[in-house]
């Protein structure tokens, strides 16, 4: 009981930003229409700007998605976030790639309307400096959410490949800090290293920074693609669980949820490619539809008829459960261009 006090007391400190009231105001509004008229919000859009990077990570799969034809402008985000809005979205991300590569992603940012939302953005955290802390905070960010895959240095730095990453994660981890900027650690989960002194470490990290830890289970796609190696298998995932119910920071996706431990895809959360494709999550790179050619509620509200998107499934779809892996993603893994048709994969 403790823990969940604990758990909501951080929560409350993530989401309820005292200098945005409107987002306050619509924060309550979706729980009282939760509560009781039973409705399902959509809660979070995440938004991949570009898959410009600066590392060569070893998993990466941003490069697997890549189109040759122009980027969505901000003025074509800012009529689909107006959609998002409309089904409850409180909570926009914007991730690459390394979206701080982007000159104009200000730009994206307004177009989310941040005083009304929630707004962050996902980073390796290498090119968080100072200045950079300090155009985030007067653009209203409220989150970084840093990738950082080891409490070891030489391990994160190997897996990166970048030299000095970590310190300089780090770094920027701590100058958010300081100018109150809430920090999320994104940490990537093996079978290889679920159980390491890294992750370990990590854990320690988070508890001493007073961050949130978010465990990202590895995935068969991008540069592991059809590797069943890295995949957790039930043990593993059992030991996730004691480390989420152990520790007030240890989260997975699962507890990001309203109300509903599971998996949000769809109901709650969705991701659009930067050419507009809608997916279910990062890592099913599976078409709901595309927002040039349908408005962001009619892709929705069909993705929501496939049982495994209606529902809050107990299994991560595309890292712990074997039987969708093998029907479905395998089949994504061998097409050549991705993201891979709907109607292709499940009709």
């Amino acid at each position: 009981m403790r823990k969940l006090f604990q758990k909501f007391v951080i929560n409350f400190r993530y989401a309820f930003r005292i200098k945005k009231p409107r987002l306050i105001l619509r924060l309550i509004k979706t729980y009282l229409s939760i509560l009781f008229w039973g409705r399902r919000p959509l809660r979070y859009v995440d938004f991949a700007i570009g898959f410009k990077c600066n590392m060569n990570c070893k998993h990466c799969f941003a490069t697997t998605l890549v189109k040759d034809q122009k980027r969505i402008t901000p003025k074509e985000y800012s009529r689909v976030v107006k959609q998002a809005m409309d089904l409850g979205a409180v909570h926009f991300s914007f991730q690459g790639g390394e979206p701080l590569l982007y000159h104009d992603l200000a730009e994206y940012i307004k177009a989310a309307r941040p005083k009304e939302n929630l707004i962050s953005v996902t980073t390796n955290g290498v090119l968080l400096t100072e200045e950079k802390i300090k155009e985030l905070k007067a653009w209203h960010v409220d989150i970084l959410t840093v990738s950082l895959d080891s409490g070891i240095r030489q391990e994160h730095d190997s897996f990166r490949q970048m030299k000095g990453a970590f310190d300089k994660a780090l770094k920027g981890i701590k100058l958010a800090s300081k100018y109150n900027i809430n920090v999320t650690i994104g940490a990537l989960v093996s079978h290889q290293n679920v159980r390491s002194d890294g992750l370990k470490k990590l854990i320690e990290l988070s508890r001493h920074l007073k961050v949130i830890l978010m465990l990202i289970l590895a995935v068969p796609i991008g540069r592991w693609k059809n590797n069943r190696d890295i995949l957790v298998t039930k043990k593993d995932t059992e030991y996730i669980n004691e480390l989420t119910s152990s520790s007030s920071y240890v989260r997975t996706d699962f507890d990001a949820n309203y109300l509903y431990k599971g998996c949000g895809a769809v109901k709650e959360i969705l991701y659009i490619t930067p050419y507009g494709d809608v997916l279910a999550c990062p890592f099913i790179h599976i078409s709901l539809g595309n927002i040039f050619e349908k408005r962001l509620e009619e892709i929705r509200n069909t993705a929501l008829e496939n049982k495994y998107f209606k529902n809050y499934w107990q299994k991560c779809l595309c890292g712990t459960d074997r039987k969708f892996i093998d029907e479905f993603l395998s089949k994504v893994s061998d097409s050549e261009i991705l993201p891979v048709e709907y109607k292709e994969i499940f009709l």
